[in-house]
């Protein structure tokens, strides 16, 4: 049927850019559309600034910690996102990886993403980055997943946007450029333009493993045909270390001779040259304090000179690493839930004089005949060799004996299938076959194979089961670790079948990666809360039985209870295994207290001494020895050594011994951490993770403002929703198949982009992390991004105009144009300094950056028409603030518009005097808002840490010696001062425009 033209009007689907054209086009609406468009506005920007225009960081489902966060943002803020994640043991790398691959879809929802892991872990990762980084939301994702396992596959991926590799030592070690996996490596991150990997490497690492994890960040830089080079470099560093360790204010008089020590190392140093000189000043001609009262100021100068050499002399800036001591320090001043961890606790023996083992027998005898053979043969000086090879037997010993056996299987006749049985690692058989085999050897492996008949494995196992089962038949959760080879099968079968009612569940080579993860999703699935629901089931056991699979990268924190069935060779597997559980606590289910601990082992025989030595000299049940890796795998074999020749008495005393050795190892490695501590980038003044928990303290300002705007009121756009509980989280869900009040082609292309599931949500970041899976309604999140992109491309709100009553008004209709304004550090000045990254990656980087120096905000400015001045009076202004009211407001609408125009004389004038009228809210920004405030204040403060961070460079530059960066330092110091002087000139955007008609007298109603 025909329509009049009168009663068509048409919307379009590009972005209304100029709020003002809509006004004096008199395409304004009802004042109720603007009451809800602009708080939500407000809000979308303080969620950038909050989170430095890095949605992930509020999108994501997980606590904010500062350190996670920084490690996050200092990735995202670099045009060149390649780093190094190296944090200590059990300080949520994964956490920081996921942010960063959530913020890479964000950036671009079809990115190609690549994650090496190993394969045991691979369903872990895939379920960390669904459920608490939903990468589900972008349906045009193409995210890949492989194994340290298929390095034939890794070419299939080279045309990743990101690659990310998990636990990328492992890929490393002892690797050079000449090992095949590493080559394929090197391939597939060197094809992409964004890489993260994820290592505990420490600090102390040797320049080989540094080189080759290096080399895969920046292949031009660390190379190595520059091996030499590094190397010379990475001793250079060591002196360095070593003489920054005696920076110490507590010993004022041997402060001068620090830093003569120093200066030789670092001689073109200018800020060096600054601060010494302060430290000096305060000592007086015996190189003691002056004076007393002087004391905190001298710390504080030593600290400023020991921050400034960290900062400028750390080997790469792409190497990110916190320490456990640091983050785990409580800072009193700060809002933020802390960073913890569980703990340790000293475990207690178990089965000690109630087990049975031919294995140990054997063990025993094994080493008094060989220590004995060498002697007769003077091969005394191999027993490091066959010091290792006790190691490996050892770690086999604990329950049946078959583990045992298979390898001596592979030492003795090579076996191979006998060495995957026994789960040996190519290290392990490398390390058995490599000793020459000794004659008495045979004949011990003949004797014990006559021996272990199938009945008496029978037997072992029964005689385990049984001193297990008063342990994981309690309530909880266990997690028994039976280390490498079959013991982990065979007991998860015998103990289902021992406990029918509890849950046992497997997770082992044996049954592949995707059974065992299954098993341990419902192992720590959270116990039912509802107590009708949760009859009888709470009081039911669950065991989660593991090979040597498990640890690594696995998170078991909510462990009640941990069973050391067998201990590995190494402490540094074991401060593996250990990390599963000290790890930040899952609250609702363990508390904060560590897991109880039990370990299987004789006393007086090499399982006894080894859990005593591990207790007593390495201390690793009392606290994390991550950081001492290096120091410990280095020592390993004279550790073995001696139990090979003095048994297990031996042993056990070597606790002493090892425990002056890592004293010794712990205080070189805090030499190094003098010079490779983080500290936050000089220019940015934000604290961001402060900043997200300030946003979101008042809880309902954002349920408010989303709520408001798609609600179904007169003033929403009737994008219709409904609640529901789950686990005891409100969520709401949004009915995409609804028509809103928008262009139905805009809704229908803007709706393809958000899946179903991202819909569902909650406003409340405390619900979310209590019910696992939940979104949060955030900016990044696909439904709030959707409502964003209506607000800035639909007019519907933009633009207002209505005429309001002030009973104490005399006199003719007086006319007011208000103007709402987001102000942003200008970054195209930055922008150019980097175009070989490209434009727009580079934009969205130095962007973040930006933001941390000048959040952005919003601002508006009132003038009264034909006025040359923006209205400062505050009861004028609180008149003009109030919200639209339709009881009282009368909205100049399309039968009414001419009511307004007529007041200016015509269309044309009433143009003139909006446009007029918002070059005069531009001028007056300055003298009616803090705008140039906080501007200056936050370019004088950049400038003081940008004149830091500039002499640093310079340092750096001087020290090619130390350092191979020294280039892109410079250029991060350019960028920051070209994003610095931006703040001159920031970006003003008018975002809505708005015209009040001020009168005295009342308006009658038509038939009133």
């Amino acid at each position: 049927m025909p329509v009049q033209e009168t009663e068509l009007r048409v919307r379009w689907d590009k972005p209304v850019r100029d709020p003002l054209q809509v006004l004096v086009s008199g395409g304004n609406e009802s004042g109720y559309y603007h009451n809800t468009r602009l708080p939500l506005l407000h809000n979308l920007i303080g969620q950038r600034a909050a989170c430095a225009s890095t949605p992930a960081l509020l999108s994501s489902a997980v606590e904010i910690y500062p350190h996670q966060i920084h490690a996050a943002l200092t990735v995202l803020s670099d045009p060149v996102q390649r780093y190094l994640l190296a944090d200590e043991v059990g300080l949520g790398k994964t956490i920081q990886a996921g942010y960063v691959i959530r913020q890479t879809l964000i950036d671009n929802p079809s990115a190609r993403i690549t994650i090496i892991t190993p394969e045991i872990l691979r369903r872990q990762w895939l379920s960390e980055l669904r459920e608490k980084f939903f990468i589900s939301d972008f349906v045009d994702r193409r995210v890949r997943y492989s194994s340290h396992e298929t390095p034939e596959n890794w070419a299939e991926y080279h045309d990743s946007e990101l690659v990310v590799v998990d636990e990328a030592h492992e890929l490393v070690h002892n690797a050079d450029n000449n090992d095949p996996r590493y080559r394929e490596l090197c391939a597939l991150v060197h094809a992409a333009p964004k890489l993260l990997l994820l290592s505990a490497t420490p600090i102390t690492a040797g320049p080989t493993a540094q080189l080759a994890l290096l080399h895969l960040l920046d292949p031009a830089l660390y190379s190595w045909e520059d091996r030499d080079a590094f190397e010379r470099r990475h001793e250079m560093r060591e002196k360095l270390a070593d003489r920054v360790s005696g920076l110490d204010e507590k010993f004022p008089p041997l402060l001068p001779s620090t830093i003569d020590r120093i200066r030789d190392v670092i001689p073109e140093d200018p800020l060096f040259e600054e601060l010494a000189p302060q430290i000096l000043e305060l000592l007086d001609e015996y190189d003691e304090l002056a004076d007393e009262a002087n004391t905190p100021e001298l710390a504080l100068r030593v600290e400023a000179l020991r921050a400034h050499i960290s900062e400028t002399y750390r080997l790469d800036r792409r190497v990110i690493r916190h320490r456990r001591a640091r983050v785990l320090r409580d800072d009193e001043d700060s809002d933020l839930v802390p960073y913890v961890v569980r703990g340790r606790a000293l475990p207690q023996l178990l089965g000690d004089g109630t087990l049975h083992s031919i294995a140990t027998e054997t063990a025993r005898t094994w080493q008094r005949e060989t220590w004995d053979r060498l002697l007769d043969e003077n091969l005394d000086e191999q027993r490091s060799a066959y010091g290792l090879v006790l190691g490996i037997l050892v770690s086999r010993l604990g329950g049946p004996s078959n583990d045992f056996l298979d390898s001596l299987r592979w030492r003795v006749r090579q076996d191979t299938q006998a060495a995957g049985r026994a789960g040996l690692t190519s290290q392990e058989r490398d390390l058995l076959a490599g000793p020459p085999l000794l004659t008495h050897e045979s004949t011990l492996l003949e004797r014990l194979e006559a021996k272990l008949e199938q009945d008496l494995l029978k037997e072992e196992t029964d005689e385990l089961t049984a001193v297990l089962l008063p342990i994981v038949a309690q309530s909880g959760r266990t997690a028994i670790f039976a280390g490498a080879g079959s013991l982990a099968s065979n007991l998860a079968a015998e103990l289902q079948r021992r406990l029918p009612d509890g849950l046992v569940a497997e997770h082992t080579r044996h049954a592949g990666s995707e059974a065992s993860h299954k098993a341990v999703e419902a192992w720590r699935a959270p116990y039912p809360k509802n107590p009708r629901a949760a009859r009888g089931a709470e009081k039911l056991p669950r065991v989660l039985v593991m090979d040597d699979s498990a640890d690594d990268g696995l998170n078991l924190q909510t462990t009640n209870t941990a069973v050391h069935l067998r201990l590995p060779w190494s402490p540094n597997r074991l401060e593996q295994r250990l990390g599963r559980f000290d790890r930040y606590p899952d609250f609702g289910e363990t508390g904060q207290d560590p897991a109880t601990q039990f370990v299987l082992a004789e006393a007086g025989e090499f399982t006894g001494a080894w859990q005593a030595l591990l207790k007593d000299g390495y201390q690793i049940f009392s606290g994390s020895v991550s950081t001492l890796q290096d120091a410990i795998a280095r020592d390993l074999a004279g550790v073995w050594c001696t139990a090979l020749v003095e048994g297990p008495d031996g042993l056990a005393n070597s606790s002493p011994h090892v425990a002056s050795q890592l004293k010794d190892a712990r205080a070189a490695i805090a030499k190094f951490e003098r010079v490779e501590a983080v500290h936050e980038s000089a220019t940015y003044q934000t604290d961001v993770a402060a900043e997200i928990a300030k946003f979101e303290q008042p809880r309902r300002e954002i349920e408010d403002a989303v709520l408001n705007y798609a609600g179904d009121g007169c003033s929403g756009i009737k994008l219709p929703h409904w609640t529901r509980s789950v686990n005891g989280c409100i969520r709401h869900k949004f009915n995409l198949e609804a028509q809103p009040l928008v262009s139905p082609h805009l809704y229908q292309t803007l709706k393809t982009k958000v899946p179903a599931e991202a819909a569902e949500a909650t406003f409340f970041r405390a619900d979310a992390l209590r019910s696992s899976g939940t979104r949060l309604f955030r900016i990044g999140n696909p439904l709030v991004d959707m409502l964003a992109s209506v607000i800035y491309t639909d007019d519907r709100g933009q633009a207002t105009a209505f005429w309001r009553l002030d009973p104490n008004h005399r006199g003719e209709l007086e006319p007011y144009f208000g103007f709402d304004f987001v102000v942003e550090a200008n970054i195209n000045g930055a922008v150019a300094l980097v175009n070989d990254v490209g434009a727009e990656k580079a934009r969205l980087a130095l962007r973040r950056q930006a933001d941390r120096i000048l959040p952005p905000f919003a601002l508006k400015v009132w003038v009264a028409a034909g006025s040359t001045k923006a209205v400062t009076d505050e009861q004028t202004l609180v008149w003009l603030e109030k919200p639209y009211d339709n009881n009282k407001d009368h909205n100049y609408n399309p039968k009414l518009i001419h009511e307004l125009t007529d007041i200016f004389g015509g269309w044309k004038y009433y143009a003139a005097a909006a446009k007029s009228a918002n070059v005069i809210a531009l001028e007056e920004l300055e003298q009616v808002t803090k705008l140039p405030a906080m501007c200056d204040r936050a370019q004088k403060a950049a400038r003081r840490r940008l004149a830091v961070a500039a002499a640093q460079a310079k340092s750096r530059g001087a020290a090619s010696h130390l350092l191979g960066d020294t280039e892109s330092y410079i250029t991060d110091v350019s960028v920051a001062d070209a994003l610095v002087e931006g703040l001159t000139q920031p970006t003003v955007r008018l975002v809505a425009a708005t015209c009040i008609v001020k009168s005295g007298y009342r308006r009658v109603r038509h038939g009133s």
